[in-house]
């Protein structure tokens, strides 16, 4: 009987719990399902799940969260326990407390208090339980739903049920209560372990939202793992008057000591609160994309992406199950009127928001983040997006009438700003400088500040708006390759580059002119090349003389990793090859400021054949280039012959050598060329240049080589014996030609046979056969003397050449030359005597005495006969010149005397007197000596002038009397050369004389610096260096530059009057 009773009682304890774990099975499953679902949202949502059921507990609720132990632990002092809430915990389904209508609930350990099971399965109560007028002591009540079957958890279930009976049953019941409820979660796995430390990343950042927006929040505090507290409490929430009747709050928030202030907006009608993103100091902030923008009392954790920077909470949001946002716009019947609900309060919170932003009752100086304004349009939901496409477009709308973008001259429309593509965005500071200034120059104040345009960007991008203008690389780089290197900052346009290529946007310096030359000239990078081993000089050099080319050279600061084709030094000389050949130099010539253009036959010659001095210059500069610059090779000598002719610097310059051979400079076509134009300019010069620079053509023509043949060929440089430049063709040597010999044969040939001979030191330039001696040119002579067996001598053309020639053939010499002329000079002589004249001429010298017929024949026969002949009457015509000359001084002195007598008065006239020489060295050499009370005042020296071909001269004692006496000194010149009367002139009047005279006044100061040192030297005779003859000649442009005898007397006059004062 015992047994059965026992058994009867186990009997009814199986069923009774097989029965409830039956009844608990849709608990445990439903556990189940939603442990499944767990994400980062649920661990975020679960913090304010644990606080709506703190803030259901009590109008001021009081809350603290702690983080030590690496546990979470919630306490709050809101009501207690009733059996009826705490078995409902157990089960998981809201349950009230009680019938108290005091406190509104917004949900009670309903189904979203499982989030908290993020942070672990297992959580442990400590609270007060109350029935009726008791307080039973929860202590460490664990909850456990760690089973992962339904039947383990509905077992749990069951037992903690039954804990709730013992607790009444045998629970400490309390007389004093502190109603204070702790949850302690105990983390079991990483992730819970996860969970809980997420929870705490974004509270600090929540916590003054909700306090703004819930009235029931009283205090917060968060101990950190450290055991660090902060408390945050809600100070004041006071409205803010404005004129726009708009409801605006300012919420002040405490946490240790430090305020934080929440602006908001609200609209009663549809219970809506809106969050502006305004901090203390008046600036708008970014809201963090880690917190909703959507309350419902608290976050609605999964709205973070709904796209605007305020915060909107709404009593009557109806939220989606999950309470992870609200419903809006879908195709589900059941929610269709939630939907629209939700909508009408987005659609007051817009006009809200809008309201605000356009009455400026909180003025901030960065609108922009109003702006950040981003719908989610691609979701599954194609109904919702198109919903978020309107909305978008609708708040852009608005936006865009806002002048809210600071621009470098203020704030300006959204519409009348341009923004950056997703090109320019990155978080490279120092690179989205360089961006930004590169967009500057074009874009000027049509762009946002630097401090915004990032931020103004993104939002732009965000609104998806077709009407907004953004500029990407593109724009810019048709902006860039309008212009040139020197208008940018080039540091900022290699770092712009060096980022398009490392982005993969090689393919824009082919499509764009954006790489600069040497000019900074931007070009496509398929059209540059890179110098190789070429120096700056060369450059420079290329600039000038093959432009074009080298505008394709790369600035060598942009080669970047560019594969481009090499540009080396010899196809620098290459191209100046073809730029030769292209410009046709063969007959140009060269004149700078180092050649007197009178030395030159100007009139062989036009100025479009001249070479331009730049580009010239700059071709003898690359010629200069040598391996060794103490090199004695014959072009390098040439070179430096070329530049001293045109007065350049002569110094050569070196270069190395590189080992691949065809890629150094070639200069020998270079050369030519630079040779020729000079060549082609030495040949202009006349004859007086050559025989001063004969030393010059003479180092010219010896620097000949090979491989200049036909320069030296072609060219007029060589210099006959008239000083004429000609082609070496044209010219013969001179083989020790007499020079007697030479005057017969042009005497008779009316040539010059100089023209066809080279300067005797310069035989050796010519080939050996090409030559001419005496015997030719005598045997030319001879052939048109006795041409046509001309036998009538006395009326022979060559009459007075023949008779020249016979006197020499005396001579050996003469004879062999002339052998024909003197196997017949007997015949000739007999024949020319027969002439009436010439005998009387033959009778006159035979019947001379004997002595002087003597004196004659020894003559004639001297060589030097006609020279005896010719210093013979020049001493006669010098007697009869010296003799006139005497005669002009003393007429002129004579008459001014006269003149000077005529215009003084008697008592002046008899202080004066004029003294003329009368014979030469009298008087110190002077000619005419005015005194004035016997000191003389001025001094007169006359001289004249009897052949074209001569100037006036002055003896050493003249020219030093001139110098000592220069401000009384006169030089006259009587110009006999310019007399066309028909006198005599040896025995001209007064009259002739006085036009054909000339007086130069300041002569001894144009002498003085001549001969001062002289005159010192001479005290010194026994120490310095002296001269003791010499003589002076004066200019003819001198002497006519002088004043006439008349205007000179006239001076001379107004001085003795000043003198006699």
């Amino acid at each position: 009987m015992e047994i059965l009773d026992l058994n009867r009682k186990a009997l009814i304890e199986r069923t009774e719990r097989e029965d409830e774990r039956s009844d608990l099975k849709q608990h445990a499953d439903k556990m189940l399902r939603d442990f499944e679902k767990f994400n980062d949202f649920s661990s975020n949502r679960a913090i304010w799940e644990l606080v709506q059921n703190a803030c259901d507990l009590s109008l001021e609720a009081d809350i603290t969260f702690d983080y030590r132990d690496n546990k979470i632990a919630f306490s709050h002092h809101g009501k207690p326990f009733d059996t009826k809430s705490l078995i409902s915990l157990i089960k998981q389904v809201s349950g009230k407390y009680g019938e108290s209508e005091d406190i509104p609930e917004v949900g009670k350990y309903g189904t979203g208090f499982l989030t908290t099971h993020t942070f672990g399965r297992k959580f442990l109560i400590n609270s007060t339980l109350k029935e009726g007028d008791y307080f039973f002591k929860i202590e460490n009540f664990e909850i456990d739903r760690s089973p992962k079957t339904w039947q383990d958890l509905s077992d749990n279930i069951f037992d903690q049920k039954k804990e709730v009976y013992k607790l009444l049953e045998k629970g400490e019941i309390l007389t004093e209560t502190d109603l204070v409820t702790t949850f302690t979660y105990i983390p079991n796995t990483p992730k819970e372990f996860e969970y809980i430390n997420k929870s705490s990343e974004d509270l600090d950042a929540y916590i003054p939202y909700v306090f703004t927006i819930n009235e029931r929040l009283y205090k917060v505090t968060i101990i950190d793992r450290n055991g660090n507290s902060t408390s945050y409490q809600k100070v004041s929430k006071t409205a803010i008057d404005n004129d726009c009747d708009i409801k605006l709050f300012k919420t002040t928030i405490r946490s240790n000591s430090q305020d934080h202030i929440i602006y908001s907006i609200v609209d009663d009608e549809y219970d809506i609160e809106i969050i502006l993103p305004i901090d203390e100091e008046n600036r708008v902030y970014k809201i963090s994309e880690r917190i909703t923008k959507l309350f419902l009392y608290y976050p609605l954790i999964g709205s973070e992406k709904f796209g605007i920077n305020f915060i909107i909470n709404s009593k009557q949001f109806l939220p989606t199950e999950p309470r992870d946002g609200i419903h809006l716009k879908s195709d589900k019947d059941q929610i269709q009127e939630q939907e629209e609900n939700n909508r009408k309060i987005i659609e007051k919170a817009t006009s809200l928001v809008f309201e605000f932003l356009n009455s400026s009752i909180i003025e901030v100086d960065n609108p922009l983040l109003y702006a950040a304004v981003k719908f989610v349009t691609n979701s599954d939901n194609q109904l919702q997006n198109e919903y978020f496409e309107n909305l978008q477009s609708e708040w852009n709308y608005e936006l865009k009438k806002l002048p809210f973008v600071k621009t470098k001259n203020g704030f300006k429309d959204i519409d009348e700003v341009k923004y950056l593509s997703s090109d320019f965005i990155t978080d490279d500071e120092d690179l989205f400088k360089v961006f930004y200034d590169l967009l500057d120059k074009f874009f000027g104040d049509e762009l946002p500040v630097i401090e915004d345009i990032k931020t103004w960007s993104e939002n732009a991008q965000d609104w998806n708006d077709d009407s907004i203008e953004f500029i990407n690389h593109a724009i810019l780089l048709e902006e860039i390759q309008n212009y040139k290197l020197d208008d940018f900052d080039i540091n900022n346009l290699i770092t712009y580059y060096k980022y398009l290529i490392e982005n993969g946007k090689s393919n824009v310096f082919n499509e764009y002119t954006l790489i600069p030359n040497l000019d900074g000239e931007f070009n496509k990078i398929g059209h540059l090349l890179v110098a190789d081993n070429l120096t700056n000089d060369l450059i420079s050099l290329g600039r000038i003389l093959i432009n074009s080319q080298m505008k394709k050279i790369i600035d060598s600061r942009f080669i970047f990793d560019f594969d481009l084709d090499k540009f080396n030094r010899r196809d620098f000389t290459n191209e100046i090859k073809n730029e030769i050949d292209n410009l046709d130099l063969e007959d140009k010539v060269f004149f700078n400021s180092a050649i007197n253009l009178n030395n030159t036959h100007q009139n062989l010659f036009n100025r479009s054949e001249e070479i331009d001095e730049e580009y010239y210059v700059a071709l003898i500069e690359v010629c200069k280039y040598t391996s060794n610059v103490n090199s004695s090779s014959k072009p390098n000598k040439m070179v430096k012959e070329i530049c001293i002719f045109y007065g350049l610097d002569s110094e050569l310059k070196n270069i190395n050598t590189l080992d691949v051979e065809n890629e150094n400079l070639d200069l020998r076509i270079i050369r030519k060329t630079v040779i020729r134009v000079f060549f082609n300019t030495i040949s202009l010069h006349k004859e007086n240049w050559v025989q001063e620079n004969l030393n010059l053509v003479g180092v010219i023509l010896n620097l000949w080589e090979d491989s200049y043949k036909e320069l030296y060929n072609d060219c007029k440089i060589y210099p006959n014996q008239l000083f004429e430049l000609c082609k070496a063709e044209s010219l013969k040597r001179d083989e020790d030609i007499l020079e007697n010999i030479k005057t017969y044969y042009n005497e008779i040939t009316n040539e010059q046979i100089e023209a066809k001979l080279i300067i005797k030191d310069f035989n050796d330039l010519l080939p050996k056969e090409e030559f001419i001696n005496s015997q030719y040119l005598a045997n030319k002579i001879q052939e048109l003397i006795f041409n046509d067996d001309f036998t009538d001598y006395e009326n022979h053309p060559h009459k007075e050449l023949i008779l020249k020639i016979i006197p020499l053939l005396n001579d050996k010499v003469y004879q062999i030359l002339f052998q024909t002329l003197d196997s017949k000079k007997a015949s000739i002589m007999i024949n020319l005597i027969t002439n009436e004249e010439k005998k009387e001429d033959i009778f006159s010298i035979v019947s001379l005495h004997e002595d002087k017929l003597k004196k004659i024949g020894k003559l004639i026969k001297k060589d030097n006969f006609e020279q005896i002949l010719n210093i013979a009457e020049s001493l006669a015509i010098e007697e009869q010149n010296q003799k006139a000359n005497f005669e002009h001084k003393y007429k002129i002195g004579t008459y001014i005397e006269d003149k000077i007598r005529q215009k003084l008065n008697d008592e002046l006239k008899s202080h004066i007197t004029i003294d003329t020489i009368e014979a030469e060295n009298v008087q110190g050499g002077q000619d005419i000596v005015v005194k004035l009370n016997d000191i003389p005042i001025h001094y007169i020296e006359v001289k004249s002038r009897w052949a074209s071909n001569s100037s006036v001269m002055m003896s050493k004692l003249q020219l030093e009397r001139a110098a000592l006496n220069k401000d009384i000194y006169t030089l006259c010149s009587v110009d006999v050369t310019n007399y066309n009367g028909g006198n005599d002139k040896y025995e001209l009047l007064i009259e002739e004389i006085i036009p054909l005279t000339k007086c130069v006044n300041n002569i001894g100061e144009n002498i003085e610096p001549l001969v001062k040192r002289n005159l010192d030297a001479e005290k010194r005779i026994d120490d310095d260096i002296h001269l003791i003859e010499y003589k002076g000649i004066v200019p003819q442009n001198i002497i006519k530059s002088g004043e006439s005898l008349d205007d000179c007397i006239n001076k001379l006059v107004s001085k003795i009057q000043e003198l006699d004062k």
